[in-house]
């Protein structure tokens, strides 16, 4: 629910691929993608391809995911001065990934959420912090965002380890007590069988035994990740919550962490990788960031790498810093100038695009997440999509729980979607293939 269970894609490198040419304003329409993912990744390529306009329109059903999606944006486009570029990264990974996360992490996190709870009440201080954000949802939707993130600022308990710890013993119900060999099935005879080795034992078993995914040997995490919190109701002077109902099978490795420019970061010998799916993605994030701010290739310089793709660390249980921080808010700071633009918009307004003419024929790539499949209209997508329109529908791959009868029978329901649309669908493996590929004619 939290991140993405596909690969982040450069959507003009993709537009290419399909199409060989962009046009010089390209409109893309991603619904359900839960993060920020391919905004970064197609921000950050951006000048590989010449002098393009992009503007994106990102569609979620849950407020808690536009919260987010504000959040990490806000992270990713802090000025270099304001934060390093490797500060950053881990900042950004810890909220990104993590159930816990670092005090200081934790204090950056509730600055930077009260920050926000003055943008999405004053679209005026918005468009001033993050020039390129547009925010569309409807007034009770914008209150609930108000309350979440009160919520993310208050001191209100939130256990999540022993909300995860209580979720993974009705999950594995009599393997609990051999919970351990559990994960290290699903790793090895699911996620490395898929095209997932990157991902390394110990940071898998982190994950599933208590949602830390990202870890380093000079970090501590004690404070809970409140951005994961769901269905945050206001009690009074208090909140009352669901806990967390997010994904806690795969884990966030999929979206920046099993491929890399750098070959280096993807050796291995006899099984054993040289870095882990943590550093892989440590590695792309910088370089996103680093492009994104500079518009030129980044150059990785190996000093504080190490090979951890094999080390064995002591396990030990996870307690929860469940006090208060005392808020001391740093200074706010304007988020880095992007031309291209980026509305945030609700499925209440999704629903309505097939009837506004600001929409028809407007779009050059059109984005399904695997999870909202139901959400896919034909009547919608004839309305909006442009003649030779592209479009992308995520498969439901890296789903620990999906075996070959699961991806054939999600392939069928894609192709069931989609039956009626005068579609040229591109060869497409459900065993291999992260992404079912379409030209709209």
């Amino acid at each position: 629910m939290f991140w993405g269970l596909t690969p982040a894609l450069d959507m003009l490198k993709e537009y290419k691929t399909l199409k060989s040419e962009v046009p010089e304003t390209l409109n893309i329409l991603i619904v359900g993608s839960a993060d920020c993912r391919h905004v970064l990744k197609t921000e950050a390529r951006k000048y590989r391809h010449g002098n393009v306009k992009v503007n994106f329109y990102l569609v979620e059903v849950c407020v808690e995911l536009i919260a987010r999606q504000l959040l990490l944006l806000n992270i990713a486009l802090q000025p270099q001065e304001v934060v390093g570029l490797s500060q950053k990264t881990k900042i950004f990974m810890e909220i990104y990934g993590n159930s816990l996360v670092r005090p200081s992490v934790a204090k950056f996190f509730k600055s930077t959420a009260s920050d926000l709870i003055k943008m999405i009440t004053d679209y005026d201080y918005l468009r001033q912090m993050m020039n390129f954000v547009c925010l569309d949802i409807k007034y009770k939707e914008r209150d609930y965002l108000e309350n979440l993130l009160k919520f993310w600022c208050s001191k209100d308990e939130f256990d999540i380890c022993n909300i995860w710890d209580r979720r993974l013993r009705k999950y594995l119900g009599v393997r609990y007590d051999s919970k351990t060999g559990a994960f290290d099935w699903d790793l090895h005879m699911r996620l490395h069988d898929i095209g997932a080795k990157q991902i390394c034992n110990q940071e898998y078993r982190n994950f599933r035994n208590n949602g830390v995914a990202f870890t380093w040997l000079e970090s501590e995490v004690s404070k809970p990740n409140r951005s994961l919190v769901c269905a945050t109701i206001p009690n009074g002077t208090s909140f009352v919550h669901h806990g967390y109902l997010g994904d806690m099978l795969t884990g966030p490795f999929i979206t920046f962490g099993l491929d890399c420019e750098d070959e280096k970061f993807l050796k291995s010998v006899h099984g054993q990788n040289y870095y882990r799916a943590t550093d892989v993605t440590e590695r792309n994030l910088k370089q996103i960031f680093y492009e994104i701010e500079h518009k030129q290739k980044y150059i990785h310089q190996f000093v504080n790498d190490t090979c951890m793709g094999n080390v064995v660390m002591k396990e030990t249980d996870m307690v929860v810093d469940v006090s208060g921080l005392d808020f001391i808010p740093r200074p706010t700071k304007k988020c880095l100038e992007i031309d291209d633009k980026l509305n945030i918009i609700s499925i209440s307004i999704y629903n309505l695009m097939r009837y506004k003419e600001q929409y028809r024929k407007y779009f050059d790539v059109i984005y399904y997440a695997n999870t909202h499949l139901k959400f896919l209209d034909q009547e919608l997508i004839k309305n909006v999509a442009k003649k030779d329109a592209v479009m992308f529908i995520e498969n439901q791959l890296f789903f620990v729980s999906n075996r070959k009868k699961e991806l054939e029978a999600y392939a069928g329901s894609i192709d069931e979607a989609v039956d009626g649309l005068d579609l040229e669908k591109r060869p497409f493996d459900c065993l291999k293939d992260s992404y079912v590929k379409f030209i709209i004619h």
